[in-house]
């Protein structure tokens, strides 16, 4: 069985400046098409990608729980100094590069839970 993914970032500006971009990852073959929820403990939470032999993990959608208000943050490891703010209510959308990485970290101010991640 295979599935594909396809990712459509949509940006659409209103008021003095109208305009509206569109972009897309193109077709994404042998997508994991998983969907778990996760809860953060405070402190670094390492997150291992999906390994599911034949498929190919593209990227991952982390949608913060309803009425969340801690931003976690995203590093490449525990031994990173800084990461990137996630917003507490907005999807985050990240997609890999050609070797994705085996884990990622989410970093919680406090105990979180909730949170869904979207293997493409």
């Amino acid at each position: 069985m295979s599935v594909t993914a396809l990712v459509t970032n949509y940006i659409k500006f209103s008021g003095d400046l109208e305009n509206e971009l569109v972009y897309s990852s193109g077709d994404q073959s042998d997508s994991p098409a998983i969907q778990e929820l996760i809860a953060l403990s405070n402190g670094d939470n390492v997150i291992e990608l999906p390994s599911v032999e034949g498929f190919t993990v593209h990227g991952v959608a982390i949608v913060p729980p309803a009425l969340n208000e801690m931003e976690a943050v995203i590093k490449g490891s525990t031994t990173d100094s800084v990461g990137i703010t996630l917003s507490a209510f907005n999807v985050s959308l990240l997609q890999f590069g050609a070797t994705p990485p085996t884990d990622i970290v989410l970093v919680a101010s406090t105990n979180a839970a909730g949170f869904r991640l979207i293997w493409f």
